[in-house]
């Protein structure tokens, strides 16, 4: 039989759930994908992320108690199709295990309030290989905490569980080369599109101003652009193929860190296609491009020349007028 203190113990947290669970009862506990995104195995650079929120859909204050560590709040069921639960991650478990003292704030949710945080799903299951699994949170509002009577988790709500995710993961990228050359969202392939003139350079100028690199140099022969400068020129022609090839990996590499022809390289602040002219192999394209500063807006017209080359429109050289400022 239990000593008497312990046993009011025990029917205090009893009380205390059943309280506080009829007011969970109404909150409602949802996740989704952060980004809209391919997600490949491995990949440290873009782990799986999920904005978990809480939603107070009843009429009276809901307090839960938020942990530093996530890992005291949230936990996650990540399944495969044939319903095997994958194993937690070590440093989840290592956080569970650890007799450090659990940091943690008050919070109150009014009615109607919704509160969310971010999560990497990636340190909470260790996923194992590329496949489709299904994902669902729990989120416990007392945190997971080990009990002083029971040794069971002591979180006196919860867990609350959220709606289920369709979760695919896509086997490892290998080569950094490859990576870059993948869309972040549509996880494709980035390729050359037999586009029009105008739309070549807009689409040039759209992945400057977002800072895609790999989608800036689609589109630009990186070759001509070196040859524009006589010295280099110069001592292009006297170079073996491997040192030419070299030499362009090098200027990709030197445009990459805005270190040698900067005035192509800077980000407009908008732009606005105002002529496009070609024949069957050639074509212009004029822009006029506003370059936003702390005092004043600077003004330019970029003329962009391209060639025609297997259908595909890349452009080869440009011009530059100042038109003033505003």
């Amino acid at each position: 039989m239990l000593p008497l203190k312990r046993f009011v113990f025990v029917l205090l947290l009893a009380f205390i759930a059943q309280i506080c669970s009829a007011d969970a009862e109404e909150v409602t506990f949802q996740i989704r994908f952060y980004e809209k995104r391919i997600y490949y195995l491995n990949d440290r650079e873009h782990p799986v992320s999920l904005e978990a929120t809480l939603t107070n859909d009843s009429a009276q204050t809901f307090r839960f108690k938020m942990a530093e560590n996530r890992m005291f709040n949230f936990d996650f069921e990540v399944t495969t199709p044939t319903n095997i639960l994958l194993d937690h991650a070590q440093a989840f478990s290592r956080a569970r295990t650890s007799n450090q003292p659990v940091l943690y704030r008050e919070i109150s949710l009014e009615p109607g309030d919704t509160f969310g945080v971010v999560i990497s799903l990636n340190e909470f299951i260790e996923i194992p290989k590329a496949g489709l699994y299904t994902v669902q949170g729990m989120f416990y509002p007392e945190l997971y905490l080990q009990g002083p009577v029971t040794g069971e988790p002591a979180g006196v709500v919860g867990p609350l569980r959220s709606n289920m995710l369709t979760l695919s993961i896509r086997p490892e990228i290998l080569f950094e080369e490859e990576r870059a050359m993948i869309e972040a969202e549509t996880g494709k392939l980035i390729q050359r599109q037999p586009l029009p003139p105008d739309e070549v350079v807009d689409y040039m100028l759209n992945a400057r101003q977002r800072s895609q690199w790999e989608k800036f140099f689609l589109y630009l022969d990186l070759e001509s652009l070196y040859l524009k400068n006589p010295g280099r020129a110069q001592a292009f022609r006297r170079m073996s193929e491997e040192n030419r090839r070299a030499a362009i990996a090098r200027y990709r590499e030197q445009l990459r860190s805005e270190t040698v022809d900067v005035d192509i390289l800077v980000i407009p602040a908008e732009y606005e296609i105002i002529r496009t002219s070609y024949t069957p192999l050639e074509a212009e394209v004029t822009v006029i491009e506003r370059f936003q500063y702390r005092d004043y807006v600077e003004i330019k017209r970029y003329t962009y020349f391209l060639e025609r080359r297997d259908n595909i429109w890349v452009v080869i050289d440009y011009e530059i007028v100042n038109l003033g400022t505003e």
